[in-house]
């Protein structure tokens, strides 16, 4: 299959997410996007606040352990760029980015053509060489945490300054959605000279990109200055490069209702929200309010072991797992936490997601079938079962609502709350009886593979033959709506086997002041597309 993503040709790949269908749509590259540039009046200049609640411990995006995508996607390139759903909801757009167009020569090699002219901050050439450096480190550096996009990556080959030839050990259908800030492990792009000379070290407090803003000031865990750069490769609808506003200063708050007071008193621009924090300023004149698309967040992501070494009765038995599938009232746990939250019942499928279907079959609450199916087994009496969480209210609070429901019918819910590096410690081991964090929805599932036996995002060690066959067959897949056939059948196993749980979804919504506008554009977080009323 020959797949292009050109300027020359100003064609988008539009992938569909609701349904399962896709299409190459003509569009304009004006803002250098995949989506169609709508004339507009724009303003230039000003300073734009971000509230991110979440610190960074490091500005190098290969190994720095924070997916905070504000840091990354404001200083530095994609391979590919990334525009959300809009109004529709019905897909998203892939389009060009640093390369301008790939090519498959075969399901496991890729042909990648790059822009040209562009350079870092530092005056280093973004060319074939560049790029081939950063992909290498980003796969081979020991502390890299971005190996999982690039640990296929076999070889790669410079063809001349702006052509590259890029080997997988497995075909990659996904490649440009994996190259663009669509994907949470997504591989920016950093000056090799930079790191050459500084040091990862000394890098990772004054990094080197390529995007539209350049580093001022970093005070970890309080602030971090942007200023726009001259010429950047990226332009807005007006013809000008990129972006509209001439600072960035993302500033680190950890308390989230504190970011919405400091949203409603005018001194950031966009944060994200708590549910309680939502009614207090949806009717305000002055703020509105955004959900991201594909964003949803779901708790619990609770999964019992299915370890065959485990000696827990759960693992064995899925007359036990389905017991507790029967005991959780989804719509009840939805209401108590509000904020948004909607009963849900697919593990790791979201709506938007392919595959995503609400016809297919799914645990009802049945409370009296929970109690026959553990005297079935043999627990008529109860029997325990211990779930390990991190220590955050967010995880907490419904495995307590669950721990009631559970009582109900006669399984007795320990909550062993940790810090989380115990946790994950237990998590990555195997020691668990049962796991519960939150679940996050991928544009693909194929992105994360986590009910594949070899991925390491399976940390429940969930293994079936079937469903890895499955994978195998999702990997080789032309097109998202056989993806999403493929997955339909990956749900019923996964629902016949009953390891995996989920009570309720609830999207990321951003605050935001009505003077900042095309906010829908930013996937919530680059803020080059954005420019500030005056």
């Amino acid at each position: 299959m020959t797949l292009l993503v050109t300027d020359a040709s100003v064609a988008a790949r539009r992938i569909a997410t609701r349904g399962a269908r896709a299409a190459l749509l003509a569009a304009s590259f004006a803002i250098g996007v995949g989506a169609v540039a709508q004339a507009q009046d724009v303003q230039r200049g000003g300073t734009v606040v971000l509230a991110e609640w979440l610190a960074v411990p490091s500005l190098d995006p290969h190994l720095s352990n924070s997916i905070v995508g504000s840091t990354w996607s404001n200083i530095f390139d994609s391979l590919f760029t990334y525009i959300p759903p809009q109004e529709d909801g019905e897909g998203y757009d892939i389009g060009p980015g640093l390369a301008t167009s790939f090519e498959r020569l075969s399901p496991t090699e890729i042909e990648l053509t790059l822009r040209e002219g562009v350079t870092f901050h530092d005056g280093t050439p973004l060319d074939a060489e560049a790029v081939k450096w950063n992909l290498e480190r980003a796969r081979d550096n020991e502390i890299s945490t971005r190996k999982q996009t690039v640990e296929s990556l076999t070889d790669v080959t410079v063809v001349d300054d702006h052509t590259l030839r890029l080997k997988f050990s497995v075909p990659q259908p996904l490649f440009d959605v994996l190259m663009s800030p669509a994907n949470p492990a997504n591989i920016y792009f950093v000056s090799p000279t930079a790191v050459e000379e500084m040091g990862d070290e000394a890098f990772a407090r004054a990094p080197v990109g390529s995007g539209p803003f350049r580093v001022v000031e970093w005070v970890p865990d309080d602030k971090l200055e942007l200023e726009a750069v001259e010429n950047h490769w990226q332009t807005g609808v007006d013809g000008e490069p990129l972006p509209y506003a001439d600072e960035l200063v993302i500033r680190f708050i950890p308390d989230q209702t504190v970011g919405a007071l400091e949203l409603r008193a005018g001194t950031v621009h966009v944060t994200t929200l708590l549910p309680q924090d939502m009614a207090a300023l949806r009717n305000s004149p002055d703020i509105g309010l955004y959900r991201v698309p594909l964003s949803d967040k779901a708790y619990p992501s609770f999964y019992i072991t299915s370890n065959p070494d485990s000696d827990s009765p759960f693992a064995h038995d899925v007359r036990l797992r389905q017991a507790v599938q029967y005991a959780i009232n989804r719509e009840a746990i939805a209401k108590v936490v509000g904020g948004e939250a909607e009963p849900h019942y697919y593990w790791g499928w979201y709506p938007g997601v392919p595959g995503y279907d609400e016809s297919l079959p799914h645990y009802e609450y049945n409370p009296e079938k929970a109690k026959a199916l553990l005297a079935e087994a043999g627990y008529a009496d109860g029997i325990d079962l211990e779930v390990k969480v991190p220590n955050r209210p967010l995880d907490v609070q419904p495995l307590e609502i669950m721990q009631a429901m559970l009582g109900e019918v006669g399984i007795r819910l320990k909550i062993s709350v940790m810090d989380r590096t115990p946790w994950v410690d237990a998590g990555r081991s195997g020691n668990f009886e049962a796991l519960s964090h939150g679940n996050t929805a991928n544009i693909d599932p194929l992105m994360r593979r986590q009910t594949d036996s070899e991925s390491s995002s399976n940390w429940a060690r969930y293994f079936k033959p079937e469903v890895d066959a499955l994978w195998d067959e999702a990997e080789m897949a032309t097109s998202t709506a056989e993806r999403a056939d493929i997955y339909r059948e990956m749900q019923r196993i996964m629902y016949e086997d009953a390891f995996h749980i989920i009570a309720y979804r609830r999207p990321i919504v951003l605050g935001y002041s009505k003077k900042l506008h095309n906010i829908e554009r930013s996937y919530g977080q680059n803020m080059r597309y954005v420019w500030l009323e005056q």
